[in-house]
């Protein structure tokens, strides 16, 4: 585990004020045991599913907003009318 001067720009920092630097503990690549979280993405899906994670699906939460993309799901044309009345 390494101590870097943490500084704008840098990940995993946001200073509150222009030019405000911090000493941020950073582990890099390293996993192990102390560890609490670790974020991961999904790129690529095996053979087998994994259950509770890639064996469901999740429905869209919200839909699109804009005209074309309304349009793009539900298979219409460019003279349906798709705004609020």
């Amino acid at each position: 585990m390494a101590t870097e001067v943490a500084a704008d720009g840098h990940s995993c920092y946001r200073p509150r004020r222009t030019g405000e630097r911090k000493r941020k503990s950073v582990r890099g690549c390293i996993v192990d045991a102390n560890l609490s979280v670790l974020n991961l993405v999904i790129v690529k899906q095996g053979e087998k599913d994994i259950p509770g994670l890639t064996d469901t699906t999740v429905p869209r939460r919200l839909g699109p907003k804009r005209a074309s993309r309304i349009r793009k799901i539900f298979n219409l044309s460019k003279e349906d009318d798709v705004r609020q009345k």
